[in-house]
């Protein structure tokens, strides 16, 4: 699935989770027309993004009211490389809990940087962003609702960068919580996923589809990763280094609240790199299992095991949890 969501602050408390990394800069923010990418009665936003070690990137961001007083600000970030904004089927929801609603999309790909591939290096870009979005919406609490390479972004903000919203909602992902795991070869035995809403189920752990692997070999600077050839210790070593679960992580998050939703087919390691990042989270998280997934990862009208579907039922909970 290709969506995330964005969570914001209450109290000034809130800003002293520690930052392990720096985040970069918002300039040049002009307001344009939105796309009809976004959705319908949007207002948006043009932004150069600027970071240590990466290239400026430009970005997009929007914004939609609810027709009733606003309680809070959930903002939907997409998968993949968010060249569009995603979460369009949940925006409604959103706005029925008088929740308004942002989206995000990047001109091109945040993963990308160019020379020295680091993805923690390139996170640093929807990093900074959501915490320039939060800022302007700080009277509110804030939420972030993320998906698949959306998700692993948002991993990176609050592991990393220091990002710290109210609600985390995470589908699919976070992708990159242990590359290493997902790119060395030989592969590495399957996981034991055990969510807490749900049965447990054992989930493959190497990046396994074609697209994925290009992308990781490409957003990594490594060419093994996921390939045929054994892979070295350097390169074992330059993964984990890059993963959002490393030495050096924040792992306990005690202003934010964290869900995450996956699903149970196995058809690639979505849920495990899920699993993978939340257990090491000492403060608490949900996971539940979606059954009857469009694909590997595509959960919006998958069910949990309560019978709910997924455009109910994350939206739902991020309502709830924005007032913890």
């Amino acid at each position: 699935m290709k969506i995330l969501i964005a969570s914001l602050l209450l109290t000034g408390a809130v800003m002293c989770v520690a930052q392990t990394l720096p985040l970069g800069t918002v300039t040049n923010a002009s307001k344009v027309s939105c796309t009809t990418n976004f959705y319908p009665g949007s207002a948006c936003t043009s932004v150069t993004v600027s970071c240590p070690n990466v290239a400026d990137i430009q970005a997009t961001y929007s914004y939609l009211g609810p027709k009733g007083s606003k309680v809070g600000v959930v903002v939907l970030v997409n998968g993949a490389e968010d060249l569009s904004p995603g979460g369009t089927h949940y925006v409604s929801a959103y706005l029925d809990y008088d929740i308004a609603v942002e989206q995000v999309e990047f001109a091109t790909g945040w993963e990308a940087t160019g020379e020295a591939p680091n993805l923690k290096n390139a996170a640093c870009r929807v990093a900074t962003l959501l915490s320039y979005m939060q800022e302007g919406t700080r009277l509110f609490p804030y939420g972030v609702h993320a998906g698949s390479a959306g998700a692993g972004a948002v991993g990176y903000a609050v592991a990393w960068y220091g990002f710290a919203p109210q609600v985390v909602e995470v589908t699919s992902g976070p992708s990159f919580s242990d590359i290493e795991l997902g790119c060395e070869v030989p592969r590495p035995a399957h996981l034991l996923v055990l969510p807490t809403n749900g049965s447990s189920w054992t989930d493959l752990l190497n990046y396994n589809e074609t697209n994925t692997e290009a992308n990781m070999q490409a957003w990594t600077g490594d060419s093994t990763c996921a390939g045929t050839k054994f892979t070295s210790k350097t390169s074992d070593a330059a993964w984990k280094a890059m993963s959002i679960v490393s030495t050096g992580a924040q792992n306990n998050f005690p202003h934010t609240v964290i869900s995450g939703w996956v699903c149970d087919n196995a058809i690639n390691n979505s849920a495990s790199q899920t699993y993978e990042w939340l257990e090491q989270i000492t403060s608490p998280w949900t996971l539940t299992s979606m059954t009857g997934c469009t694909g590997a990862e595509d959960l919006d009208y998958a069910t949990t095991p309560q019978g709910v579907t997924g455009v109910v039922a994350i939206p739902a909970d991020l309502q709830v949890n924005l007032h913890f």
